[in-house]
Parts: C-alpha cells; structure tokens; sequence
C-alpha cells in the first residue's frame, strides 16, 4: 500500500531525476556545462564543484553545501536553494531568476551581474558578498540578513586615481555595474583559463 504523499516513479529518468543524487557527495566534482534541470540534490555535498553553463533549471538544492562552489553563467531559473550553504561561491551572471534561497548562506560570495528577478531570498544572509550589477526586479528581500554588510556598488574617486570603496562618500562616483559585464577575466586560482 502506498502512501498519497508518495508517488512511485514509472520511469527510470523519474527514478534518476527525484532521488538518486539526494544526499551525494559531489565534492570538488567537474559539472561544467552539464545538464541538471529539474534534478534532486537535497543534502548533497557540491562543497568546491564547477557548475559553470549548467543548466539547474528547477533543480532543488535544499540544505545543500554548495560553499566555494563556482556557478559561472549558470541558469538556475526556478531552482531551489532553501537552507543551502553557498558561502564563497562564485555566482558571477546566473540566472537566478524565480529562485528561492530561503535561509540560505549567501556570505562572501561573488554574484556580480546575476540576475534575481522574481527570486525570493526570504531571510538569506548576504554577509560581505558582492552583488555589483545585479538586477533585482520584483525580488522579495523579506528578512534579509547583514544586507548592510554586503556590496550593491561600488564608489571611485573622481578621475578613477585612488582606490574602489564600499561605502559612498565625499567626492567618489557609484559605479552600478561591472566594467566586464557578464563576462571575467581569470579571477581566482580556480580558474583555468581565460574567458
């Protein structure tokens, strides 16, 4: 007898798809440019993987360790993240458009040029992180945490001499996005190659 909350999967890619990856240890594992849509990585250790161009569409990330994880371009369009550590993850210019990231660790992570449409980060912590671009349109902020800790612009002297600030102040000029754009130079050791 089966229980209503219980759907038996039909099908093995079901089968595949809703549990055979809740709880994996994908440590330090290469999914660049994989396709993982819609797949269950419930308490699964991604704790340093690549997920640069995959494709997490609707993949469920809940209390996952996605910390120092590297998400470059990724399209995470409606996955969710709820309770999920991404602290020092490098999320320059995903999607994350319709996301949730419901007390989610967010702390030091690079998210410059991501896009948050729709996302809601109820009670996330954003502590120290750089959000330099993004695009937040209809996000909902409800409860977030240390927002006042994290870096939304950044601040230049005037005739760009001088060092980048956090935090406004007399004769410095906001910058609102990235000078690269959605696109990076070799930022951190990490990194292979140029791109």
């Amino acid at each position: 007898m089966t229980s209503k909350l219980f759907v038996v999967p039909t099908k093995y890619p079901e089968l595949l798809s809703e549990y055979a990856l809740v709880g994996a240890n994908l440590e330090r594992a290469n999914l660049a440019g994989k396709d993982l849509s819609g797949v269950n990585l419930t308490n699964a250790n991604l704790r340093g993987a690549d997920l640069t161009d995959a494709n997490l569409r609707g993949a469920r990330f809940i209390r996952a360790d996605l910390s120092r994880a590297c998400l470059l371009r990724a399209d995470c369009e409606g996955a969710d993240f709820s309770a999920a550590d991404m602290s020092m993850s490098y999320l320059r210019a995903c999607n994350f458009s319709k996301a949730r990231f419901w007390n989610t660790k967010l702390r030091r992570v690079t998210a410059k040029n991501a896009i948050f449409f729709d996302a809601d980060l109820t009670r996330a912590n954003v502590f120290q992180s750089d959000f330099l671009g993004c695009r937040w349109n209809g996000a909902i902020l409800d409860g977030i945490t240390n927002a006042d800790w994290a870096v939304f612009f950044w601040y230049m002297p005037e005739g760009w001499k001088g060092m980048v600030r956090y935090r406004p102040g007399p004769g410095l000029n906001r910058l609102d996005d990235s000078y690269f754009g959605g696109y990076t130079l070799q930022e951190n050791a990490a990194r292979q190659k140029w791109e």
